[in-house]
This record gives structure tokens, sequence and C-alpha cells, in this order.
């Protein structure tokens, strides 16, 4: 009787009380070095001061590029504004010439690529139409089998050069809105020169008074980032 009552003890383990018992000691022990310690407790709070200042720096750093970015948009829509009302500037002149050479290229950029495009559905046309051509009636005679052959062959070849050829202008098409965005890029880097210009001179404009009022409020939010980013250096 006393050997099963052992063997049940064992079998059940220490009482789960006793490992709450041992997480405590054990958290009191080091919460105990923890107040003995001041150098423990120096770096302790120096590591968590400069986290929280790298976190603080971080989010000012992201709410900065935010801002710096509004500001390129509404600079942008400034210089799209003065293009459209051909605002005569002596500082935008040469600004508006590469705008209108880009459009120029533009517009034959998207003329070449309509041209390559009915070209493509023209190609596709045919080669439908080849593929699709029934075969010749074979006749007995060997002079028949051989001639349908050939044509059968002859059709071949034409598909595949129609194929081919459609291929090479998928690649053009494809170099081609490559360019296209290039030069939209280009122009609303023009866009961008020029509105930096207009807002340094302030020339006023009943269109351009909204556009200032904004890009003061940036400033002053990008200022303040600045301000913050330096704090917590």
């Amino acid at each position: 009787m006393v050997l099963q009552d052992t063997s049940s003890v064992a079998r059940e383990g220490l009482p789960y009380w006793i490992f709450y018992l041992l997480l405590c000691l054990i958290l009191l022990l080091v919460a105990f070095i923890f107040l003995r310690d001041q150098d423990l407790r120096l770096r302790l709070n120096e590591f968590l001061s400069g986290a929280k200042k790298r976190m603080r720096r971080t989010q000012m750093r992201i709410r900065l590029k935010r801002e710096n970015k509004r500001k390129t948009d509404f600079l942008k829509e400034l210089g799209r504004r003065a293009w459209v009302e051909k605002l005569s500037e002596p500082r935008t002149e040469s600004f508006f010439r590469a705008l209108e050479q880009l459009d120029r290229e533009r517009a034959e950029q998207q003329a070449e690529l309509k041209d390559i495009l009915a070209r493509i559905i023209e190609l596709q046309k045919k080669s439908n139409d080849v593929g699709s051509t029934p075969p010749r009636p074979q006749t007995q005679e060997k002079e028949g089998e051989s001639f349908a052959g050939k044509n059968r062959h002859a059709a071949k070849n034409e598909e595949r050069q129609y194929r081919k050829e459609i291929r090479e202008n998928e690649n053009k098409i494809r170099k081609g809105q490559e360019l296209l965005k290039s030069l939209e890029i280009r122009k609303n880097e023009q866009f961008v020169r020029i509105g930096t210009l207009l807002d340094d001179g302030r020339p006023e404009h009943k269109d351009f008074l909204g556009i200032y009022v904004q890009i003061d409020k940036i400033n002053r939010k990008i200022l303040h980032y600045i301000d913050e980013i330096d704090k917590f250096r």
C-alpha cells in the first residue's frame, strides 16, 4: 500500500504552486539586484531613452519626407498652371521652350505607336487568315500530293514570319511606352522648376494664391520637423 502511494506521488510530480513560487522568487531577486545596482539602472535608462529618441527621430523624418513630397506636388501644380496660362516670365522662358519640345516628342511618339498598333492588328489578321486557310484537296496523283505539301509548308513559313513581325512590333510598343513615361517624368521636373521660381518671386495671379497658402503651411511644418529632429540627435 505504501509503495503504491509513493509511486502515485512520483507520477504526479511537484505541485504547480511551487513553480509560481520559484518564479516569484527569481523576479524578486532581479528587482533587488536592479535596485542595488545604480550603474545598471543608469545603463537601462540610457538605453530606453536612446530607443525613445531614435523612434521619435524616425517618426519626424517620415513626416518630414511626406511634407517635402507634398510641397513638390504643389510646386508641380504651380508650374503646370503657369504653363496652361502661358504666364510670361523671363525666368521661365527656357523652361517653357523645353516643355514645348517635350510635347512635340510626345506627340510624335504617340503617332508612331498608333501606326505600330495598326500594323500589329493587320499582321494578326493575316496570320489568322493563313492559319485558317483549308488545305488544297489532295488528288491521288503524286504531283498533286507534292503541290499540296509545298502549299502547306509555304503557309506555315508565312505564318511564322507574321508572328515574328508581331513580336518585334510588340517590343517597339513596350519601348515606346517607356519613352512616354520618361517624357512625362521630364515634363513634371520642368513643372517643379517653374513652380520653384514662381514660389520664390510670388507673382500675383488669382490661380496661384491658394497654392501659395498651402506651400506656406507646409514650410512651417517642415521647419518644425527639422527642429524636432535636431532635438533628438
